[in-house]
């Protein structure tokens, strides 16, 4: 299996589709949940994909041949979301994400061949503006764009084979990502808010850089792999029914000195 590249989709090319679906959207006439906060759960399965530069890669190095092939992974976390106005929202949450990948080595010269698989476990705090357009009584469509900060609490994955070893090391605890979303929800009178959609995740720069080091047959080779973390997901989210918030009224002291005021104000009849 080959990496595949697309080098049409780049960092640049991402923004200009963010800013011009946003751009486009707010032109049209919407209704949002304004002065509405809701609260939601969401689960995103991870779909690696080669086009998006998250695909297979292979390296060969001293007749060896060494693939690392990422597999289908899961995101998950809760969401809060502000309406703004009619039509513009904002929303972030945290997500828990596990990225799950294998790994396999074949050397040509023994005709050995193993392979392990290992996971990467981290955290996202995505921050994002939402445009909506109603589709329908209850339907309405949304597009978004924004950041996400990618956190890595542990700096090294580390997993030992007989024969060969892994160590997956972060580049930093926290890196920063783009992330563009377009989606659908239906939305009840009291029972909130179903939403299926699809998001793409795509950091500034490579995330982490796995060390694989092969030990067989009186030789040792060794070879790096860089870790991208783009991605793309399905995204499920359920979001509980909140009342739209209501304007704060004048507080009793205010009542009580504006009436006291008209009190004054107002000329005795025998003054008249």
């Amino acid at each position: 299996m080959k990496l595949f590249f697309m080098p049409l989709i780049t960092l640049k090319f991402t923004c200009r589709f963010v800013f011009f679906c946003t751009l486009f959207l707010s032109c049209l006439v919407g209704v949002a949940q304004e002065k509405v906060t809701t609260f939601g759960i969401q689960l995103k399965p991870i779909i690696p994909l080669g086009f998006i530069d998250g695909g297979v890669q292979e390296k060969k190095v001293a007749n060896i041949n060494f693939e690392l092939e990422p597999k289908f992974g899961l995101a998950f976390g809760m969401v809060i979301r502000k309406g703004l106005t009619k039509n513009l929202s904002l929303e972030s949450g945290i997500n828990l994400v596990r990225r799950n990948y294998d790994l396999s080595i074949k050397d040509l010269d023994s005709s050995f061949t193993s392979q392990s698989s290992f996971r990467v476990v981290n955290y996202e705090i995505p921050v994002s503006g939402l445009v909506y357009v109603q589709l329908g009584r209850n339907t309405f469509m949304n597009v978004s764009g924004g950041f996400s900060f990618d956190m890595y609490p542990t700096p090294l994955f580390v997993g030992i084979d007989k024969e060969f070893s892994n160590a997956v090391n972060r580049k930093s605890w926290i890196q920063l990502s783009l992330i563009a979303n377009v989606g659908w929800e239906y939305r009840t009178q009291k029972s909130g808010y179903l939403y299926f959609g699809a998001s793409f995740h795509r950091p500034f720069s490579a995330l982490l850089n796995s060390y694989v080091t092969y030990k067989a047959f009186d030789r040792s080779d060794e070879t790096v792999f860089s870790l991208s973390g783009n991605y793309l997901t399905l995204d499920f989210r359920y979001f509980f029914h909140e009342d739209k918030e209501k304007k704060k009224g004048p507080s009793e002291r205010e009542i009580k000195k504006k009436q006291e005021s008209v009190r004054i104000k107002k000329k005795p009849e025998h003054l008249k």
